[in-house]
């Protein structure tokens, strides 16, 4: 659910106005919150509300889980004029146009500058701080988070006698020496989430610094994703397109046998290959000049009308309690965002599915080049328009240089609008 992708649609700038517009209710009058999840069957949601109730006795939460489409769907409706709930999980790929058109309360604000009496600076590391900030103001508190490391067939790896490729030449030697007839392949994906990940490895972005340029045909870029697409015509990757099913599918049956994604697909490895234990291993991405990833995830974001902004604060300061937070990996398999849950050793354990690695400690590293989605209105336009480069490019249609060229004409048109 962490690769999550839709298009959030249109939301009304008026309807939105000014941070803050809701009610001012103080946290010791009674109040009613509304909390929207879209964790699923495994939230680690739902099991805080009797907590929390208990030690807030003057607060009620009423609690909705929705699936991740739902809520994207229903966000946008409330936002352009209905009720909106106090607390919602949202995508981090949702902030880009959220924050943009101001459709949330400032948490640095509320909180006083601090969560659970530690400055917000020191909550996070300063990548996932800077994926939560926009104008100096919190959008949302990051609950989990999502960046790509390598997952590999470590076993595949040492009967072999290969190395964990470290560059992106070591990865083309690799992924040549691995591959054998229909099986063990790299795996394409053709979207922004992966292809943005070869940009920013070759010290490319996708918009200038001012987020006013479109930038995803510079030199760097071009060469990143060219490098990705030769994995293809090299013929060691596979496209992997959604008429062959889930990933999981093509992992169980040999041929994918490297892969990028996020912390939380150990989760899926764990519960629908079980039998395959102690056959992967997670290490940091290969890359051209630098590391990089995308940043993504889950943030707990309160909308800017809410009626019950500080009861819904306490809500998720309890939700970032460190034992709470831990509890995001333990019930639903995901990366907790805060630090010290991260760190700590019930979350940072050697894994016996991953060989008795310390899978998390990667995840830990990735999430210091880690970069979010620029934000800015025209985002699911951008977002659309590089995809289907991308697709083009794997499908080859068109050469990486021409794709991209013609989306970063669209997605410049989008971001003058």
């Amino acid at each position: 659910m962490y690769a999550r992708k839709i298009a959030f649609g249109l939301i009304i700038i008026l309807a939105l106005l000014v941070n803050g517009c809701g009610g001012t209710k103080t946290s010791n009058e009674k109040a009613t919150i509304t909390v929207w999840d879209y964790y699923g069957e495994a939230t680690p949601i739902k099991p805080l509300l009797d907590g929390f109730m208990k030690a807030n006795p003057n607060i009620t939460v009423k609690y909705e889980a929705l699936d991740w489409d739902t809520t994207s769907q229903k966000l946008n409706v409330v936002l352009t004029g209905g009720t909106p709930p106090d607390v919602v999980t949202i995508d981090m790929t949702w902030l880009p146009k959220l924050a943009a058109l101001g459709a949330y309360t400032d948490l640095k604000g509320l909180s006083g500058g601090k969560l659970n009496g530690v400055a917000w600076e020191d909550a996070y590391t300063p990548g996932a701080l800077e994926a939560i900030t926009y104008n100096n103001q919190i959008v949302a508190a990051l609950y989990d988070f999502d960046t790509y490391a390598l997952y590999y067939r470590a076993d595949l790896f040492e009967q072999k006698g290969l190395q964990v490729p470290k560059t992106w030449d070591d990865l083309m030697a690799v992924a040549k020496q691995l591959h054998e007839g229909d099986k063990y392949y790299y795996e394409f994906d053709a979207d922004t989430f992966h292809g943005s990940q070869w940009i920013y490895e070759n010290d490319g972005s996708l918009l200038s610094a001012d987020n006013k340029t479109v930038v995803f045909n510079s030199p760097e870029a071009v060469q990143g994703i060219q490098f990705y697409a030769s994995l293809l015509t090299e013929g060691v990757a596979i496209n992997w397109t959604t008429d062959q099913g889930e990933r999981i599918q093509g992992v169980k049956d040999g041929r994918i046998a490297m892969f990028s994604d996020g912390p939380y697909y150990m989760g899926i490895m764990k519960s629908a290959a079980p039998e395959m234990a102690g056959q992967w291993r997670v290490a940091l991405h290969p890359y051209g000049k630098n590391p990089g990833s995308y940043l993504g995830g889950t943030g707990l974001m309160i909308p800017a009308n809410s009626s019950n902004q500080a009861a819904a604060w306490k809500f998720i300061e309890y939700a970032m309690q460190v034992e709470n937070q831990i509890n995001v990996y333990k019930l639903a398999g995901a990366a907790p965002a805060l630090t010290a849950a991260l760190e700590s050793p019930q979350v940072n354990v050697e894994d016996p599915y991953f060989g008795g690695e310390k899978a998390f400690a990667v995840f830990l590293e990735t999430m210091k080049t880690a970069h979010h989605f620029p934000y800015v209105r025209a985002w699911t336009d951008i977002d659309a328009a590089f995809t289907n480069a991308m697709q083009q490019i794997a499908l080859g249609q068109k050469s990486v240089q021409d794709a991209l060229d013609e989306a970063v004409q669209t997605s410049t048109e989008a971001l003058s609008k």
